[in-house]
């Protein structure tokens, strides 16, 4: 008897008018399960459904102005029906408009990574009987995590940080990324399109242009620190309300050194990431990470924080330092400086994207995790020998009570 199809939802109620990881993350697995035969439907929350499984849910978008005048005037105790943040106002308005959807065309599992419209969706499945799935990509505290009867954390670490929450089936499975749109590229012709001079050594960090998390403004302090005054510092990100400051504090530092990309369309990272010799990540936690992926896929040795997670991620594809120190970052891009050394790295990252974070790397685990959520039993995949000898995500059953 065949096994039994599945229907499976992933959304993201910024996908079309944000430029975030989340939004990257819906947009990759949706297209990558549609590739693979499965019946999905990518749910967004703007743009236009240009493809055949794309549908548009309308909602109050975060820097709209519906959504900025309800969470700014509605009471401070309102975070508890979703209008605690312009962001909130959005899942919650994402969530009324998807759930008739998801009730009449009989989903089997809702996978997505907005953490309100989550919970939301967790706490209404009477009304819509999919099971749903939080990717943990956003480094929610346990006590909002044991909301939830489904997780996938994004790497080992975080399942066994989270690991006494609850009687759960809970995953480790990363996020992927397509190792054939993110692969390395020709640097002149790059540094040729962005107005980049070819021959300087280029710092490249790709992260939400803020300091508050990815404390970009320490690795400007770095970048000067480290006294290379032929090299190119490129920042590139989506831009944010902190982002005008931090850029005048970075020019008054640098001049001309810094060059600055807001909001690059997804199909133009590739270019950017070719024009670089290495990638910076300056956050002292990241869930996981996609830019360090991205990085390590186009051939690009990666620096980063030593924080579990990013240590996994980086492996032997670049380096870890302490990034509350001052001077570690500055003498460490020295050491890449040296064409030999960041080649080995950056091939070494190659590889183990290739082998960890691929889609054949990866979506396979993903089947697997929706047919157990489902209670179903898994089905012996045709690519699965693809994945064979890679680092493979772990699955367990947390014990006890929350």
């Amino acid at each position: 008897m065949p096994a039994r199809s599945l229907r499976i939802a992933v959304m993201s109620s910024g996908l079309g008018h944000i430029a975030r990881g989340v939004e990257t993350w819906a947009d990759t697995t949706a297209t990558a399960l549609h590739d693979r035969g499965t019946d999905v439907t990518l749910f967004k929350g703007g743009g236009t459904a240009d493809r055949p499984f794309e549908k548009v849910v309308r909602c109050a978008q975060r820097y709209a102005w519906l959504a900025e005048t309800l969470a700014k005037w509605t009471p401070g105790w309102t975070w508890h029906i979703g209008c605690g943040s312009p962001y909130d106002v959005e899942q919650t308005t994402f969530a009324a408009g998807v759930l008739g959807t998801l009730r009449r065309e009989h989903y089997d599992v809702v996978h997505l990574q907005d953490p309100w419209l989550a919970y939301l969706l967790e706490q209404t499945r009477a009304l819509h009987g999919a099971k749903v799935i939080l990717g943990n990509g956003t480094e929610e505290p346990p006590e909002f995590l044991a909301k939830f009867e489904h997780i996938q954390e994004l790497t080992p670490y975080y399942l066994e940080r989270h690991g006494d929450l609850g009687d759960r089936k809970w995953f480790a499975a990363p996020n992927f990324i397509d190792a054939d749109r993110f692969r390395p590229g020709d640097p002149a012709a790059a540094r040729r399109a962005m107005g980049l001079p070819e021959d300087a050594f280029v710092v490249l960090s790709v992260a939400a242009l803020n300091r508050s998390r990815k404390r970009l403004d320490w690795i400007i302090r770095e970048f000067a620190r480290a006294d290379m005054p032929a090299a190119v510092l490129v920042l590139a990100g989506a831009e944010e309300p902190e982002t005008a400051d931090l850029v005048e504090e970075g020019r008054q530092l640098l001049g001309k050194r810094l060059v600055v990309r807001t909001n690059v369309p997804f199909d133009e990272m590739p270019q950017v990431y070719h024009a670089g010799d290495v990638h910076v990540l300056g956050s002292l936690q990241e869930v996981m990470g996609i830019s360090l992926v991205e990085a390590m896929a186009s051939g690009l040795p990666c620096i980063g924080h030593c924080w579990p997670a990013t240590e996994w991620v980086i492996g032997d594809g670049g380096s870890i330092v302490d990034m509350q120190q001052p001077g570690n970052l500055a003498g460490e891009l020295q050491r890449y400086r040296d064409e030999e050394f960041r080649h080995e790295r950056g091939q070494a990252a190659r590889r183990r994207v290739e082998n960890v974070f691929s889609i054949d790397a990866v979506i396979t685990q993903y089947l697997a995790m929706y047919r157990t959520v489902c209670g179903l039993e898994p089905v012996e995949d045709q690519d699965s020998t693809k994945g064979a000898g890679r680092e493979q995500s772990t699955e367990r059953e947390l014990v006890g009570s929350v």
